[in-house]
């Protein structure tokens, strides 16, 4: 797309100060038959400061039109050089997030658990994890609002997430506490993971989202194993089961 942009506004520039060019007649440019193309060969030559050689501005209004086309061109080259270079030397986060969330036992007690893998060759230092709630409620003025809440996540924080990571909330605390599964799904709740961290070669921050309605929460059910340590003590992981959910009376609310 960035070189299609690129193409596209030096072809119209060059077009543009062709045509002007051909307004001016034959005698604006020597060596030149005042054919549009020989015009707009020589604007090309211009802008790119290439100078042939050949073809050459005569009149005095053939001059002042270089000097514009000359200025133009120095601009647009650098706007676009300047586009170019942010567009590639920006990391970006290459983070997949589950399809679904799971509500399951942990250490006893109930939690909002969805899993996250970085596809990164290298990790992402101090990534922080947000979990954030949207459920609609009512004000005493009888005023439906959409209202969002922090939920606390085990782990929040990790100093250098590398390969996977499974946030986990617990339900039993915060503003889940006490609230019917099926009472979620009907209001249409929604969860927003998002994690921000300082990508571990070009020290810049990068950013991922993800959105979870209600139709996406799968209860009482298990994560696929897909971490083996080996015997020499590396770690693999396989990302065929990432979300692969095993159940013990999985339910889906839609």
């Amino acid at each position: 797309m960035s070189f299609a942009l690129f193409a596209l506004t030096f072809f119209t520039i060059n077009m543009i100060f062709a045509f002007l060019f051909w307004l001016l007649g034959p005698e604006a440019i020597a060596n030149s038959s005042g054919d549009f193309w020989d015009c707009f060969f020589f604007s090309v030559q211009t802008m790119g400061t290439i100078g042939y050689g050949q073809l050459a501005p005569v009149s005095l209004s053939a001059n002042i039109l270089v000097v514009f086309e000359a200025a133009i061109g120095v601009i647009t080259i650098a706007l676009l050089s300047g586009l170019f270079i942010g567009k590639f030397s920006q990391p970006r986060a290459r983070i997949s997030f589950t399809d679904k969330m799971l509500i399951s036992t942990h250490n006893g007690k109930k939690s909002l658990q969805f899993r996250m893998i970085n596809y990164r060759m290298n990790p992402i230092i101090d990534a922080r994890i947000i979990l954030t709630l949207l459920r609609p409620e009512v004000s005493p003025e009888g005023m439906r609002m959409r209202k969002s809440y922090t939920l606390s996540l085990e782990l929040s924080h990790d100093p250098m997430f590398a390969t996977t990571l499974t946030g986990m909330h617990n339900i039993e605390e915060g503003p889940l506490s006490g609230i019917e599964f099926n009472h979620m799904c009907k209001e249409g709740y929604e969860y927003v993971v998002t994690i921000i961290g300082t990508d571990g070669t070009f020290g810049q921050t990068i950013f991922s989202s993800q959105v979870y309605f209600a139709n996406d929460v799968v209860v009482d059910g298990e994560w696929a194993v897909i971490g083996e340590i080996l015997p020499d003590g590396s770690r693999i992981v396989d990302l065929k089961d990432f979300n692969i959910i095993y159940p013990r009376m999985v339910q889906v609310f839609s």
